[in-house]
């Protein structure tokens, strides 16, 4: 039964593992402790900005189930930007009008070659850059540590 107003469980559970990743990254950030921000952003849900028909030069050659991976270029560096929740994503990027939430781990996996850069959260307090060889490492951070 879903009260009129208030949030479906499966919004309240996106929401309560939003705030535990945002909060797992800002701490560890503050403690400098890099693996613990790797885990934090491997083991999360990611929201990917999307343009309503491709790029002008992609259009006709998209499959379905493809996500377009949007590239802004800061200081020679490029980077794809993504956000923890569509929350976080509508404050910082109010403009953005389409996105996809996938896994974080999955995309890693198949992040393309080259030099791309991932921005978790850019704008924010709790911004992460991520080099390319970060980002494919990813998906290691989601099994559980050796004890």
């Amino acid at each position: 039964m879903t009260v009129p107003g208030q949030p479906s469980s499966g919004e309240a559970k996106r929401g309560r593992r939003t705030r535990t990743t945002e909060s797992a990254i800002a701490a560890g950030m503050a403690a400098g402790d890099d693996e613990a921000v790797m885990r934090a952003v491997a083991q999360s849900e990611i929201v990917v900005p999307q343009t309503p028909e491709g790029a002008p030069e992609q259009q006709g050659e998209i499959e379905k189930g493809t996500i377009l991976l949007p590239v802004i270029e800061q200081d020679g560096t490029s980077y794809v930007p993504v956000f923890t929740s569509e929350r976080t994503m509508n404050e910082t990027a109010p403009d953005i009008e389409d996105a996809v939430t996938v896994e974080a781990a999955d995309l890693a996996a198949n992040w393309p070659t080259g030099e791309l850069w991932l921005a978790v959260n850019p704008g924010t307090d709790e911004a992460v850059t991520l080099p390319p060889e970060a980002v494919r490492s990813l998906p290691t951070y989601t099994e559980d540590p050796v004890e």
